[in-house]
């Protein structure tokens, strides 16, 4: 016999999910100086696209599809023993193909100008192969892009401070309230299961009992 046979289910606990609106990312946008175009890219690209930290800071030039406004997501960076690698994705539902709207595609444009005369100053050789990224000789790391968050804040007393996994969340809410349907946003954040988008992200979408209670009303 199993002894845990009896033991009942434990509930899950979910802390309160901290994410920008659109009007606050806007503020938030509006913070960063306007010769760090680098930040500016980074973030808007994280907002705009859902993708986890990782999976960014691997993308290459190559993963950009131009003409169907496509980022290929096939690899995630990370640093082993003080080593730069790229690794398979978290599952294999992550390998993806999230489109981009035109006005991301173009600010990409602008930074990849920006990052091969930083790169021809630095002696660096770029090509479609380069992360895209990538700001100096050696592959990007995760810290500064958190850091900065709280950094750029920081002239702003009335903007809530949030990690950088919670643009991923921002995303989500975005997509939530313009109307999209589980189905589209799993796809889109690469989640393995269904159940992964509904647990997480379920009590971020509209309650639709108040419109159902009224239906009844034509029962009888």
């Amino acid at each position: 016999s199993n002894p845990c046979d009896n033991i009942k289910r434990l509930p899950k606990e979910y802390k309160k999910m901290k994410f920008w609106t659109p009007q606050e990312f806007r503020e938030f946008l509006k913070l960063i100086p306007t010769d760090q175009l680098l930040f500016k890219t980074f973030y808007t690209t994280a907002y705009l696209t859902g993708m986890r930290c990782g999976e960014m800071l691997g993308l290459k030039w190559i993963d950009i599809d131009r003409y169907k406004k496509e980022i290929d997501v096939n690899k995630a960076s990370t640093f082993i023993n003080g080593e730069h690698v790229l690794i398979e994705p978290k599952t294999k539902t992550s390998i993806r193909r999230i489109s981009i709207n035109s006005k991301l595609l173009s600010l990409l444009d602008q930074w990849r100008h920006e990052q091969e005369k930083l790169f021809n100053d630095l002696g660096v050789f770029h090509s479609d192969q380069t992360l895209i990224f990538q700001y100096k000789d050696t592959p990007p790391r995760k810290d500064i892009f958190s850091r900065k968050i709280k950094y750029f804040c920081s002239n702003d007393e009335n903007l809530k401070v949030i990690r950088l996994h919670d643009l991923r969340h921002s995303h989500v809410a975005l997509l939530i309230d313009q109307g999209e349907e589980y189905h589209t946003i799993k796809e889109r954040l690469g989640h393995a299961s269904i159940r992964t988008t509904i647990d997480v992200y379920g009590h971020l979408f509209p309650n639709k009992q108040k419109a159902m209670a009224e239906k009844l009303d034509d029962i009888i």
